[in-house]
């Protein structure tokens, strides 16, 4: 036992020489898919932002591992049409406020010395914080409520892309996707409800790792 716990002290020691921190913010462009499809319905994005932390792993001189933990404002705009005589709200504002572990895979192709061409792909798991809807009506007063408890499920998950440029190693600038595969609705009689999400993120790797 003893010789496994010196091994194991070995084997992380040499795995961390390899491995570096760093720090991600961007914006999100996010949507939900809506199974249910409807002539004056209209779902559109809504603008929202992430930040984390990100651990880089390298695995080969080209192939690396980016786990990152991030705070994720996501949702989408429901926009309404009434026939003639009928009222009722112009939107509803829906805002998902998730932590989420992001799990890619990277490959990094070289440009030159100082810029590498980064795409990779993964998975996505995100736990659900908080959930709002903010009903706006014609003359712009609005009200604000939160998602019931029983309304939307805790956990999402699904698969995440991500292709970018690194400069010398260390500031990168990347477009992500995120395509939620869990149907989010926790009612059963509620339309299917998958998340979508499109973000542009600058990044900082705190050491240069060659």
């Amino acid at each position: 036992m003893k010789k496994f716990l010196i091994a194991l002290a070995l084997t992380g020691c040499a795995s961390g020489a390899l491995a570096q921190i760093g720090i991600t913010a961007g914006m999100n462009l996010a949507k939900y898919s809506y199974a249910q499809k409807r002539f004056d319905v209209h779902r559109k994005s809504i603008l929202g932002y992430n930040f984390g932390v990100q651990y880089k792993q390298r695995l080969s001189e080209k192939w690396f591992l980016l786990p990152e933990l991030s705070y994720a404002l996501k949702g989408a705009r429901v926009y309404y049409d009434y026939p003639i005589g009928a009222t009722g709200p112009m939107k509803d504002v829906n805002r998902f406020q998730y932590l989420q572990l992001n799990l890619p895979v990277v490959l990094a192709l070289p440009i030159s010395d100082a810029f590498d061409f980064e795409v990779g792909a993964g998975l996505f798991a995100a736990c659900l914080l908080k959930a709002t809807q903010k009903t706006v009506e014609f003359d712009d007063s609005y009200a604000t409520r939160s998602f019931a408890s029983g309304d939307l499920k805790k956990m999402d998950a699904g698969l995440s892309f991500t292709t970018g440029f690194r400069m010398s190693k260390m500031l990168g600038l990347h477009f992500s996707y995120n395509l939620g595969l869990v149907n989010i609705q926790q009612q059963a009689s509620a339309p299917t409800a998958r998340t979508r999400n499109f973000s542009i993120n600058l990044s900082w790797i705190f050491s240069k790792n060659d």
